[in-house]
């Protein structure tokens, strides 16, 4: 990073969020719960000025002390002057309304105020990385650092980098994100990044499904919700194909659905055919996208076991009935 990034993030040091709306507001919270002097600057002063009332409720969601909880929002500092807000700050993290030109004016502005050594992050959920640091003249410092809604809850963090930003700044946001005792995930700036790219694919298909009349909305929700669901919040999708399905299977599932639909999104990929013709094909050989090195039959009963508590738990919790909807 041209020697000017520090190899690893201050502990405690002071970190800058920028915008102090509903994100804003909950990164802000976030950092100052795991021991950051937090400053948060906006252009409007209500929203400084009701940043502790918003912000209690996160805290508390952290701990049930009162005086814990108002220990957390003391720690975060409001300022109106973006220049006094980032002073003394090893990050500034941007958390402003999602309109492009305003992004940039706001980056075009720290990189004026602040030194190079300083980190330029984006909570940006829809803009690459290179359009938003346009203006930028020290682009090696700037990524994007994602939360997903709600971002004190939700542990994985997207990173999200451009052909500017050096490895080195990927490693250093991974143990920034570490130490707030979350998960990055780093992938390259494309539209929708990691975690929308997956979650449209699916909710594009499901619309297509009620758009066809195919599946009713209640449906459509247990089918997800007590079969993909529970075993994607144990394992994820990868893991889980390794766990349940022969790779000749999945394989011949997705040419079985490209012949029939035409449906280019259907086609066997590259990366499941070489694994098939390696002869690594899941759990069954040992190894798939994963390696397994526990007894098979083991293996089986460990994931029936995690599975079957966590369908329990689910019965139990009663969680839409919980939600009263119709």
């Amino acid at each position: 990073m041209a020697g000017r990034i520090a190899s690893a993030p201050p502990s405690g040091g002071r970190v800058c969020v920028v915008g102090a709306g509903f994100m804003g507001c909950v990164i802000a919270t976030l950092y100052a719960r795991h021991g950051y002097d937090v400053v948060i600057c906006d252009s409007q002063a209500a929203m400084l000025e009701s940043y502790a009332e918003r912000a209690r409720p996160i805290a508390a969601s952290f701990s049930d002390d009162s005086t814990e909880v108002e220990a957390m929002v003391n720690r975060v500092a409001t300022v109106s002057s973006l220049k006094d807000a980032v002073a003394g700050a090893f990050m500034v993290h941007e958390a402003v309304q999602e309109v492009l030109e305003t992004k940039q004016a706001v980056f075009e502005e720290l990189d004026r105020l602040c030194p190079p050594d300083v980190v330029l992050a984006s909570n940006t959920s829809s803009f690459l990385i290179s359009d938003i640091a346009e203006r930028v003249s020290s682009r090696e410092r700037v990524l994007g650092i994602h939360y997903i809604t709600p971002g004190h809850i939700i542990p994985v963090i997207e990173i999200i980098h451009s052909s500017f930003t050096p490895p080195e700044l990927i490693d250093w946001a991974r143990a920034f994100i570490h130490s707030i005792d979350h998960v990055g995930v780093a992938c390259p700036e494309r539209p929708g990044f990691l975690i929308n790219k997956i979650q449209f694919a699916m909710l594009t298909e499901i619309y297509r499904l009620v758009d066809e009349g195919l599946a009713s909305r209640d449906d459509i929700d247990a089918a997800v919700r007590l079969s993909l669901g529970p075993r994607l919040a144990l394992w994820g999708p990868l893991l889980t194909e390794d766990l349940i399905v022969s790779k000749k299977t999945a394989l011949a599932v997705t040419d079985s659905l490209y012949e029939q639909t035409g449906d280019e999104n259907y086609k066997g990929r590259k990366a499941l055919r070489d694994l098939v013709e390696r002869g690594d094909l899941g759990l069954m050989t040992g190894r798939g996208w994963y390696a397994f090195e526990g007894d098979r039959s083991e293996t089986i009963m460990e994931r029936d076991r995690q599975l079957t508590a966590l369908f329990d738990w689910l019965r139990e919790a009663n969680a839409v009935d919980r939600l009263k909807v119709e």
